[in-house]
Parts: structure tokens; C-alpha cells; sequence
């Protein structure tokens, strides 16, 4: 799988593999300068695990963030400013004819890009806590297979959702490129280039149902 940047402050994903021989030295370390401490139990020496750092690609993020937990209440989309209201909610966010009221915090409008003659949001509320985080970049070379997202052991509480993105998905993605849908479970910092969600690819066969 390729990767094609559509801004240029995407940060492409990247794979990733176990460093055995570090490992082994740490081990040699312990063993031979220590009475008591032991390194021989080390995940790098266990072949499954080696094998699950290897496959598939890193997801990382693009930009310094701290977000936090961001309840939405799904209205009418007839009078929203009114239905807003009446929740106590700030402001309304429009998804598929929908209304999606919520509050405001500062990192759902602070990331807003250039994007052609406009500005984009990179985050988009989805409904039921969850936002769309936009990345700035287009996966290529995938078809027939697709993708499988999955939370990155790094930040758990960033709440990245399992989700599986067939070619037809992500053609549909290609405007505004890819995205990954994520809940914060409590607030939670980011830096740039840090580890947000993996990505592996999928074979048809891994969709039917047994």
C-alpha cells in the first residue's frame, strides 16, 4: 500500500518492526553484570508479538493536540438553533441531515487548514461522542483489499474505533482523504508524529460472515 500527501502537514503512515538485537544486548546486560535482575522475558522474544509490530502501518498524527470527551446530542435538523437550545448545547454541527449539538471546546475549531480556496476542519463530529479525525493524506495501491483501523496500544483512552474501510469507502473518502473516528475517553495529549491507530489490510475473505 502507497500513500499519497494532500496537505503538506500530513504525516504519512509508517511501518514499524521490533528491535530484537536490542533486546538480546539488554538481556546480555542483565545476565552478565547482575546478581539478581533478569531480561529474558522480553516481548521481543516472543514471535507472535514480533510478527503483530511488523504487520500492517502506523497511523500517526499531524498535528499537537490535547482533546477531550465531547458528548453530542443528535436533533432536529429543521430548527437547530432552537433544538440547540433547548439541550443547552453551543453550538450545532450538520451530518447527513442531522443536527449534532454539543459544546465548544478549543481543539474542535483550532485545527482548521487550508484547504483550496477555503479551510477545512480536521475534526468533524460523527454523533455518539465520536469525531472523524481528517489526516491530510490518501492511501493508493490497496484494491481489492481494505482497510482495518484499529486502536494503537500507545493511547488508548484517544478511544480510536475498530472499523473496516472497503474499496467503495474509501473511493467516497478521496475528497477529503483519510480519517480515522475516535471517542476520548478522558482528555488525552498528542504530539505530531506520534502513534494514533493502525492500520492493516484485508482480504474479501476475512468479511464473510462463518
Amino acid at each position: 500500500m502507497k500513500f499519497q500527501r494532500l496537505h503538506p502537514w500530513a504525516v504519512l503512515p509508517e511501518q514499524r518492526a521490533a528491535d530484537i538485537d536490542a533486546a538480546k544486548e539488554r538481556e546480555r546486560l542483565y545476565r552478565e553484570n547482575f546478581q539478581y535482575l533478569r531480561a529474558a522475558r522480553q516481548p521481543e522474544f516472543c514471535a507472535p508479538w514480533v510478527l503483530g509490530q511488523r504487520i500492517g502501518w502506523r497511523i500517526l498524527s499531524p498535528v499537537d493536540v490535547t482533546v477531550t470527551p465531547l458528548p453530542q446530542v443528535e436533533i432536529s435538523g429543521d430548527d437547530s438553533a432552537a433544538a440547540a437550545a433547548a439541550v443547552g448545547k453551543q453550538e450545532v454541527w450538520l451530518r447527513s441531515g442531522t443536527g449534532l449539538a454539543m459544546d465548544r471546546p478549543p481543539w474542535l475549531h483550532l485545527y482548521r487548514f487550508r484547504d483550496g480556496e477555503g479551510w477545512g476542519n480536521m475534526f468533524v463530529p460523527n454523533g455518539q461522542g465520536t469525531v472523524e479525525w481528517r489526516l491530510g493524506w490518501s492511501p493508493d495501491d490497496y484494491q481489492p483489499l481494505s482497510i482495518m483501523v484499529f486502536p494503537s496500544e500507545e493511547v488508548p483512552d484517544l478511544g480510536v474505533l475498530v472499523g473496516v474501510l472497503t474499496p467503495a469507502s474509501l473511493e467516497r473518502m478521496q475528497p477529503t482523504g483519510f480519517s480515522v473516528a475516535f471517542r476520548p475517553r478522558t482528555e488525552v495529549s498528542i504530539a505530531r508524529g506520534q502513534e494514533i491507530a493502525r492500520a492493516v489490510l484485508v482480504g474479501p475473505e476475512s468479511m464473510r460472515a462463518s
